[in-house]
């Protein structure tokens, strides 16, 4: 599963290309990447919550607290997403460096969690499912398992 290690560091280098890019007021940059970032956030997040988290929880004895607090901080992310793209499409770019540097922040501590905490603890139990998880990716998403 290292193409999560991977999807981590490049939504943080493209939120980082954003904020770069919004310091220097080249807000059609900003605008196509935050377009490119919040696709690729949205499939990243598919794969998390449509198949790693129920194979996780589906094992007995495993708790709940880790996938909901993983979810939660999903729905925080989105929220930042949509709040920088509203004021980008508003053409209201003021405290969009600002909101950047919030999300940038929030995606760190959130990747942070799933690489040192989730899939450390769940690694187990997904790697039992290795074969099943994959051809549910492959399925719903075309993925290969690279």
């Amino acid at each position: 599963m290292n193409w999560l290690y991977h999807d981590h560091r490049k939504f943080e280098s493209l939120v980082y290309q954003c904020r770069t890019a919004s310091d220097a007021g080249d807000w059609e940059i900003v605008k196509g990447l935050v377009e490119q970032l919040l696709v690729a956030y949205e499939s990243h997040v598919a794969i998390e919550e449509q198949i790693l988290f129920p194979a996780y929880e589906a094992h007995p004895g495993a708790p709940a607290e880790p996938t909901e607090a993983l979810k939660s901080d999903h729905v925080q992310i989105f929220r930042l997403f949509r709040h920088v793209a509203k004021q980008l499409e508003d053409d209201i770019p003021a405290s969009v460096a600002d909101d950047l540097a919030m999300l940038f922040r929030t995606l760190a501590r959130h990747h942070e969690k799933e690489e040192q905490i989730f899939l450390p603890m769940a690694s187990e139990a997904l790697y039992a499912d290795k074969d099943a998880i994959l051809a549910d990716l492959e399925t719903r998403f075309g993925a290969s398992s690279a």
